[in-house]
């Protein structure tokens, strides 16, 4: 199997970038800056744009957070 450069499979490296796209583009529907889209899911601002570059490895309790403040909870 290839790996690529962060020690990924390529379609683990397309998830994670489709992913932080979405995320993104949820953001932006909400009108939320990464600051607050942070705040709201108790991570830091850091951590949402390594998520939005698909560098993050995100772990599901992390992107039920983030997905908690799309829904509004």
């Amino acid at each position: 199997m290839r790996y690529d450069e962060d020690g990924r499979l390529p379609y683990e490296s397309e998830f994670l970038a489709q992913l932080g796209d979405r995320v993104r583009e949820m953001r932006a529907q909400h009108g939320l800056s990464r600051r607050e889209l942070a705040r709201r899911a108790s991570m830091s601002e850091r951590y949402v744009a390594q998520i939005e570059a698909g560098k993050g490895n995100v772990s599901i309790v992390r992107l039920l957070r983030i997905a908690l403040v799309f829904r509004g909870e």
